[in-house]
């Protein structure tokens, strides 16, 4: 990666984005948890003594539903296996990724040179290869956002990359590689992220 700078997508021009300070922006993380539920048990002893009295559960529909006890109190849903119950496994459950509640992110976004004779992707190819994106992501503790297939497509010298994080301090580390020649070297045994 060479040539690293800051890329203005034309999306961050739209309500959905807060420019927080020069290249980070804030916004509301919309990718869907319902394809899945990431259950814990309810910590509230008094909350959870007080929903396990009602008779306001419901059977939940849909594959993902259909073993479990529905109940939605104070604006948040509330699981209970149905095998358990009435035993003393009958636990209350909350989804950590609650898709009511609203996640914000930083993000920001880079255009760069990909570099071919460093294993990296072809300029005119549309994919981003995986190193040293996958290092970058460790190495400052963000994910990718937006991989830009558009712009990806249509701009055969160049690639686009949107990184996201809930620490907008990860952002501003991360933004410490605009202006620089970011790669991967093998030294012995081991592959290094380079940032020059």
């Amino acid at each position: 990666m060479k040539n690293i700078r800051f890329y203005e997508a034309e999306k961050y021009n739209s309500d959905d984005y807060e420019k927080i300070e020069d290249m980070i922006y804030k916004t509301i993380d919309k990718k869907s948890y319902g394809e899945y539920l990431s259950l814990e048990g309810c910590s509230d002893t008094e909350l959870v003594s007080k929903l396990l009295k009602t008779d306001e559960w419901v059977q939940g529909t849909g594959d993902l539903f259909t073993e479990y006890l529905i109940l939605t109190y104070d604006g948040k849903r509330y699981y209970r296996e149905i095998d358990n119950v009435g035993t003393d496994d009958d636990i209350v459950f909350t989804d950590i990724h609650d898709p009511s509640e609203q996640n914000i992110i930083y993000v920001t976004s880079i255009i760069y040179e990909p570099e071919p004779e460093l294993e990296e992707n072809e300029p005119s190819e549309s994919f981003i290869s995986q190193y040293p994106l996958e290092d970058i992501l460790d190495e400052f503790f963000v994910y990718c956002e937006d991989m830009y297939e558009k712009e990806n497509e249509s701009d055969k010298n160049h690639s686009y990359v949107e990184f996201a994080s809930e620490k907008i301090d990860d952002i501003k580390k991360l933004l410490s590689i605009i202006g620089k020649h970011v790669y991967n070297k093998q030294e012995g045994e081991y592959v290094y992220l380079k940032i020059e």
